[in-house]
This record gives structure tokens, C-alpha cells and sequence, in this order.
């Protein structure tokens, strides 16, 4: 049990004892289930659970750029590319402090769970939540940076102590439900699952939504800072124990967003941090290099560490399912994610390009036929080459 104090109609809590239920683990790859033929049927006796997540907002430094060169090409960085990832003069470079949410073990927040090697790729999206309609996911969250923060979760059910984001509801002062989380202070949100948060009639096993901060100017610092994760739903009595959707043998997740370390929440201590004294704050070229087109918080097919030329960030394999969840923020642009070498399906419709609304998923199903590592990027121009580009692996 939780025990919460009392604090103006406001849930900062306060622990009597442990939970009881531990953070749920990251999905696995099992057994394969064919892309064609039928979905498998509910799980007989299936009961809805409370899957509990310890997740912080914790103060990282985010490198876009790890590998020091242009992977799509496997060679330096062009001088157009260079003013995008080189620091000094004018440019602060590819190296930022940024928030990112990260998932812990316990209430403790001292242990963090480490994403396995298969899912270093995923870069700075948090941890994914994830529950079948009819559970209720708990998240217990941390606010381990300078500034306030929140978590709002799209598509599953909260009531407006549980919504994460600010507004008016006729609530004043310290009776607003609706606060974001100071720094060190810790918050309870719970959301039920109802089955509109799940896959519809013409969806797969699983669909994706976001969740992200929209504590302060409607998220858009917190977002632009690198608050942002997925949440998978699957149908009811279709997971596995640990909330992945049963015969998937494998989820990918892209972020195709352009971060604005200009509308981050710590623009000035980036300025400070990374810029030269000399550093003009009114250069239009300054500003529009902080505008950084990534995948996963990369940029240029770069990646976590032993990203190279022959291995690139993601490894999947033939044949596998493979179920792919396309995500982007409430940035000002439409993405494109087009997958080379292979093909997806979306809703009954066979395709290579989706299309990706600012603050959508789109959910898609591979079952790659062609190995080999292919480029995987968004299709608009101006995005592509500047960085929202990165490379996959059939093997």
C-alpha cells in the first residue's frame, strides 16, 4: 500500500510500505505468429492487472552525434552537415543536457533498469508502458530535474489529478488538481485502460500512444528538452505477462521528431555550458542550428555506443514479425518514415512510406524478406538532409 499525504487535493506521497508489484520488465522476442491469418483469441480467465512503473525525469548529457561522422554515407560531415553538429564560433555543436525519462526498480529511485543492448537504439524515448484493456498502469514519477514537470499520457482514461497537463477547470491556487511535479518531488498518476484506449477493429494485436511532459507553455519546453516515451496497448486478453502483445517477435520504436534546443527548457545553460564568449545569441544561422531532425535523438544514422559502419543501431531478423510503432511530438511538421529493402503493413494496406502527424503513432507490421542495412528516414526533404535519417539491419 501507498500511504498519501495530505497535500491541497494534491497526491505527493508519502510510503508506508513497498508496493508489492515491481516495474514491469521490457518485452522480449518469442515465438513467431504470421503476419497473415488470424489474430489468436482472448486468453481464457484472463484478469485485468495494476502494472506499476517507477519512472524520473532525470538531467542527461545527449550527444546527437556520437560517432563523429555521417553514417549514411560513411564518410566526415559535409560543411552544410558540420553546422548542425560542430560546436565552437557560432555553433553549440551536438552535444546538449537534455531530460529524459528513465525507468527505476523500486520507490527508491537509487537503481535504474538498464535497457538491454537490443533496445539502445531506442536513444532518449523513456522507458514503454505497457497493459491490455481492462488493467490499470500506476506510474510512480520522480522529478529529478531543475525544472517543473509531468507526465500526460495519450489515449487511456485519467481523471484531472491523473491528466499531467494544466488547464482551467474552475480550480484555484493550491485546490488545482492539476499542478506540475517541482523538482525532487515525487507524484503518483494512475490510468485505467477502457477498451477505446486498445487496438480497434481494423488495427493489429497492439497500437501505440505518447506520453510526455506538459507541465509548463503546454510541454512545448519539456518536449523540445526530451521528455517523451511510448505506451503500447494491446487487446484484451492478447499479452503476455509483461504487457507485450503475444506473437509479436519483436517491437521497434522511432522517434522522428525535430528537437528545438532553442525552445528546450535549459536553453541558457546550454548557451552557457557549450557556447564560445564570443557566441552571437542574435544570429539567425545560431538558431536555426539548434534545431536538430533526429531519429531516436539521432542524427545522420549516429547511434549508441558500437554503432559503425557495419552495424548499424537496430538489428531485426527475416521473418520475423516485426511490429514497427512511428512516433513524432507536436513539432510543426509532418513526417514521412520510409523503410528501404522492405515493406510494412498498415491496416490491410501494404506500404514503404507512412505518414506521421505531429503527436501520433502509426503502427505497422513487417515481416522482412530482403537482409541487408537500409535506410530508414523521414521523406521530406529538408529533413532528411539534415539529419532525420538512420539505418537498419536485416540479418
Amino acid at each position: 500500500m501507498i500511504a498519501k499525504s495530505v497535500h491541497p487535493r494534491r497526491r505527493v506521497i508519502g510510503w508506508a510500505a513497498a508496493l508489492g508489484v515491481g516495474a514491469v520488465a521490457a518485452a522480449s522476442p518469442v515465438a513467431f505468429r504470421g503476419e497473415a491469418g488470424p489474430s489468436p483469441g482472448p486468453k481464457p480467465g484472463h484478469r485485468p492487472v495494476t502494472r506499476v512503473y517507477y519512472i524520473a525525469a532525470d538531467t542527461v548529457t545527449w550527444d546527437y552525434a556520437r560517432q563523429c561522422r555521417n553514417l549514411v554515407t560513411g564518410k566526415p560531415f559535409t560543411a552544410m552537415e558540420e553546422r548542425l553538429v560542430s560546436q565552437g564560433g557560432n555553433l553549440l555543436g551536438s552535444v546538449f543536457e537534455k531530460a529524459i525519462y528513465r525507468q527505476y526498480t523500486d520507490k527508491t529511485f537509487r537503481k535504474l533498469v538498464c535497457r538491454p543492448k537490443h533496445e539502445e537504439y531506442m536513444g532518449l524515448l523513456g522507458p514503454v508502458i505497457r497493459a491490455e484493456v481492462g488493467d490499470t498502469i500506476q506510474v510512480v514519477f520522480r522529478n529529478n530535474t531543475p525544472f517543473p514537470a509531468s507526465i500526460h499520457p495519450h489515449g487511456v482514461f485519467y481523471t484531472k489529478e491523473n491528466e499531467g497537463a494544466p488547464g482551467n477547470n474552475g480550480s484555484w491556487g493550491n485546490d488545482r488538481l492539476d499542478r506540475p511535479v517541482e523538482p525532487g518531488e515525487t507524484y503518483v498518476y494512475t490510468w485505467p485502460v477502457p477498451e477505446r484506449a486498445g487496438p480497434g477493429p481494423d488495427d493489429p494485436s497492439s497500437v501505440g500512444w505518447l506520453y510526455h511532459d506538459h507541465s509548463m507553455d503546454m510541454g512545448v519546453p519539456g518536449m523540445h528538452a526530451g521528455m517523451v516515451g511510448p505506451i503500447v496497448i494491446s487487446r484484451r486478453g492478447q499479452a503476455r505477462a509483461d504487457g507485450s502483445p503475444a506473437g509479436v517477435d519483436r517491437e521497434v520504436f522511432a522517434l522522428f521528431n525535430e528537437f528545438d534546443e532553442g525552445l528546450s527548457s535549459y536553453r541558457e545553460r546550454n548557451i552557457e555550458r557549450f557556447g564560445d564568449e564570443d557566441l552571437d545569441a542574435s544570429s539567425e544561422a545560431f538558431w536555426s542550428a539548434l534545431r536538430k531532425p533526429s531519429v531516436n535523438g539521432y542524427m545522420f544514422a549516429n547511434g549508441p555506443e558500437g554503432t559503425t559502419d557495419t552495424h548499424p543501431a537496430l538489428t531485426i531478423r527475416k521473418g520475423e514479425l516485426t511490429r514497427w510503432y512511428s512516433l513524432t511530438l507536436g513539432e510543426r511538421d509532418v513526417h514521412s518514415p520510409h523503410w528501404h529493402g522492405n515493406t510494412v503493413a498498415v491496416r490491410g494496406h501494404r506500404a514503404d512510406v507512412v505518414s506521421v502527424l505531429p503527436a501520433t503513432v502509426v503502427t505497422a507490421d513487417m515481416r522482412a524478406d530482403d537482409p541487408g542495412i537500409w535506410l530508414f528516414h523521414c521523406h521530406v526533404d529538408r529533413h532528411m538532409m539534415n539529419g532525420m535519417i538512420t539505418r537498419y539491419q536485416v540479418v
